[in-house]
């Protein structure tokens, strides 16, 4: 499942939302990536405004890699902001889905951090 939320701001402006409030929730960000800068850089024709928030909570990440390392191939916590024909797009992968296949014993955990998530999300649109 995707969740997608729209927002009357800019891209930016929502990700200097997300980074402002983060702490907040016991989360950071640990990197953003940039698309449109990235495939430019590359001699590539992008102008779509996206930038790719790789968020984390150190403590529920602790708590999900004791149990189970392969958690790593879905780490960090995704939250993407783009221009779509004009209107400023949050979106994010279902956490709970994504640790359902690699390990549905961590489902309460992953119910918790996506909850947090949403409500970031709900918070900076």
């Amino acid at each position: 499942m995707l969740y997608i939320e729209e927002s009357n701001k800019s891209v930016q402006e929502v990700v200097d939302a997300i980074q402002a409030i983060v702490p907040n929730y016991k989360f950071g960000v640990l990197h953003i990536h940039n698309p449109k800068e990235t495939l430019q850089s590359k001699g590539l024709d992008f102008n779509t405004e996206c930038q790719i928030l790789d968020v984390c909570n150190p403590g529920i990440a602790k708590q999900l890699l004791d149990e189970d390392m392969s958690l790593t191939s879905i780490m960090p916590c995704k939250i993407s902001v783009y221009d779509n024909k004009g209107q400023t797009t949050i979106a994010m992968n279902s956490l709970v889905q994504l640790v359902d296949d690699i390990n549905p014993d961590l489902i309460e955990l992953a119910q918790e951090a996506q909850d947090i998530l949403l409500e970031i999300i709900e918070e900076v649109k």
